[in-house]
């Protein structure tokens, strides 16, 4: 399985060139998978809500307004993440999330396979 997530305009574009929290640029934020397909049941203070109610085979569109939600369950995953990939994937849906949040037109697209 994998999942990635795109942040998009209100036209449908995939927004890229966004700053990589590790340095560059990045387009796509994914390797946190173990949170939505498995999520760690009581392990994580108040659940990951969002991250658990994405379909990781399928497409879920959330839209600006449920960035705030986004960002709280990156914080707490964050706490549980094992380095390397998924850290930085968690940091990349951070930032979308956060950038997101600044465009009431646009959304998250989460693309599960």
């Amino acid at each position: 399985m994998g999942i990635y997530v795109e942040l998009r305009d209100q036209a449908g574009r995939a927004r890229t060139g966004l700053p990589d929290p590790s340095g560059g640029t990045f387009d796509a934020a994914g390797d946190f998978d173990r949170f939505v397909d498995q999520p760690p049941y009581g392990l994580v203070p108040g659940g990951l809500p969002v991250l658990e109610s994405v379909d990781p085979f399928g497409e879920t569109k959330m839209p600006s307004g449920a960035m705030a939600r986004v960002i709280a369950d990156c914080a707490r995953a964050l706490t549980m993440a094992e380095g390397g990939p998924e850290q930085r994937g968690l940091l990349r849906l951070r930032i979308l999330a956060e950038e997101c949040s600044r465009d009431p037109s646009s959304a998250l697209f989460w693309i599960g396979d």
